[in-house]
């Protein structure tokens, strides 16, 4: 069978069983199997596929058409233009997640110069220390940390599971991150932060069962499941993040499209912060709620 026609009956095969994106997945797994990239498939589309190569893609389709992940079957996913491995003990980056990293870097490198200390100032730059909250594959955490040279990481995660994957996520990006498990801010006691960034679990929990398939059977339920009405996890993280603060530090959460604005009233109501903002993603959604604890605190 020429390759273009393997490829067509494998999208075939994905778009019946009801996967999304049924030809990207086919190409991806091809090229996956082979080692190719897009612009090879393309050339080598009349090209004639030896059958045992054909047998490993029809198995690999047969697994995608079960509602398994790409990236469980790939085992990495791309963010941030970074390959980070991935399983289902974390869930998988998605490009929603790239709106917080990208202000929160877009705030790190923009530091007035007059806000300095003695210190910052003969080194020409403000040393930050963030710490990525429930950091399940260390995405965000560990994408800071290549983009600002300027900062020190902690990342932490109630899953041993999901630490290991992501220290192993910094060690093949070369990320120096200090990781640690534990639930919450509970590492935390005692220690301050000039920025706090987190993708907690915020699905309501009645809103689970329809998810796509590949996303409530396949990844973890502790990374989804933000309670009844989705903002279990905001309210611990509002109601401790300030005593994890330095004055003026930052609060970046990443939102579900619909939370902005309970999120900006429940940090109004708290009385420690300054007004939030939300910031949107490109497709123009509600993603990420921004603000300070107050200077006076």
């Amino acid at each position: 069978m020429k390759t273009r026609l393997l490829v067509k009956e494998g999208e075939y095969r994905l778009a019946k069983a009801f996967c999304m994106d049924a030809k990207i997945d086919a190409e991806e797994l091809y090229c996956f199997l082979t080692g190719m990239d897009k612009v090879a498939l393309f050339l080598r589309a009349n090209e004639e596929v030896d059958p045992k190569t054909e047998k490993k893609y029809f198995d690999l389709i047969a697994r995608r058409a079960e509602r398994i992940p790409l990236q469980h079957i790939t085992g990495t996913q791309e963010f941030m233009g970074h390959t980070f491995k991935v399983s289902p003990d974390v869930l998988i980056p998605r490009q929603d997640t790239e709106t917080l990293v990208e202000e929160a870097a877009r705030t790190i490198q923009s530091t007035p110069k007059e806000k300095l200390t003695f210190m910052e100032k003969l080194r020409g730059v403000k040393e930050w220390e963030v710490l990525d909250l429930c950091c399940g594959s260390g995405a965000i955490g560990i994408s800071l940390a290549k983009i600002c040279s300027n900062i020190k990481v902690t990342a932490s995660d109630i899953s041993s599971a999901a630490i290991k994957v992501a220290t192993e996520n910094a060690d093949n990006l070369r990320a120096k991150i200090k990781f640690v498990e534990g639930d919450m801010f509970a590492p935390h006691a005692g220690k301050k932060f000039d920025m706090i960034v987190s993708n907690p679990p915020y699905i309501r929990t009645a809103m689970i069962s329809i998810l796509q398939e590949e996303v409530k059977t396949h990844e973890p339920l502790g990374a989804l499941d933000g309670g009844r009405d989705g903002l279990e996890f905001y309210k611990i993280i509002v109601a401790q993040a300030a005593d994890h603060l330095k004055p003026g530090g930052f609060l970046m959460l990443e939102i579900g499209h619909d939370q902005g604005e309970d999120l900006r009233k429940m940090l109004k109501d708290d009385g420690r912060y300054t007004p939030a903002e939300v910031i949107k993603d490109l497709p123009g959604k509600d993603r990420v709620v921004k603000c300070k604890l107050r200077s006076d605190r």
